[in-house]
């Protein structure tokens, strides 16, 4: 009996697993198929997204503001990167670093709303070029 138990616990995980990896692979195949005119529309939301976060962390509510960038990154960079890889790979990688990476640790780290600033006007100006980049497309 308890085999039993154990083999339907492991299916029910295996189970638990590949209904995860169906959604990954949604989100990858929505990644991938953006066209350059739906990632700039993104990139709007991006900004907005980031001018939200910077606002909250600003009121001083850094774990929020924390959220807020990481969810502007997982709902709406997400879809830029297919195609701006394609246009420019490079600035497709620096702002995936300078979103992810560098402004969430200024975040968590509380390093000032003047230098969270100075990053997301840095993240701005390279959500320009990826707009001309993808424009080019």
């Amino acid at each position: 009996m308890k085999a039993r138990i154990t083999t339907l616990t492991a299916l029910a995980l295996a189970g638990l697993a590949l209904g995860c990896g169906s959604s990954d692979d949604k989100a990858e195949e929505a990644e991938h198929s953006a066209t350059p005119q739906q990632a700039i529309a993104e990139i709007g939301k991006v900004r907005s997204g980031l001018a939200q976060a910077l606002a909250t962390y600003e009121a001083g509510d850094a774990g929020a503001a924390d959220r807020q960038v990481g969810d502007t990154y997982l709902q709406h960079f997400e879809l830029v990167e297919g195609p701006l890889g394609q246009a420019d790979h490079e600035l497709n990688e620096q702002l995936e670093d300078t979103i992810r990476e560098q402004l969430r640790a200024r975040i968590r780290a509380d390093a000032g709303a003047a230098k969270v600033r100075a990053l997301v006007r840095a993240i701005d100006a390279k959500l320009d070029a990826a707009e001309r980049a993808l424009a080019h497309q």
